[in-house]
């Protein structure tokens, strides 16, 4: 699982075509092996994934919000810190500030700082504590 979730890491910031078609790619076989054989440490991640897919791909912000918050829930339910950071920078930058005030997003965002900070993600607890300063 981790393999192709740095797949969808790497192809997604390349932004050629092809490396963007193996992103989707990657992206819904995780969530497809999550679906069919549990929950995985990076399944919360890919799942807020999904959400950005639903909502610049398909335009779909309901769809971007239903399955945010099922990343949520995934994520609480994993009991691990491994992917909080990332998983709120992708929700709260790029999918709930559509739909929930921007005020919202201050006490998550600071805990996916720290959390980051903890288990070592440094880049997306900096992401975390750049939106949390440039929203509030």
């Amino acid at each position: 699982m981790d393999f192709l979730h740095k797949i969808a890491d790497s192809s997604c910031l390349t932004g050629e075509k092809p490396f963007l078609l193996m992103y989707k790619l990657a992206v819904t076989r995780v969530v497809q092996t999550t679906l069919l054989h549990g929950s995985f440490d990076v399944s919360g991640v890919v799942l807020a994934m999904l959400g950005w897919m639903a909502m610049f791909v398909l335009g779909d912000i309901e769809t971007a919000r239903y399955i945010g918050e099922r990343a949520l829930q995934v994520q609480e339910k994993s009991k691990s810190e491994v992917g909080k950071a990332k998983v709120f920078t992708f929700l709260s930058t790029f999918i709930f500030y559509h739909v929930k005030p921007l005020q919202s997003s201050l006490k998550p965002l600071l805990e996916s700082y720290q959390s980051g900070m903890r288990t070592g993600d440094k880049s997306y607890a900096m992401w975390c504590l750049l939106y949390h300063n440039v929203f509030f």
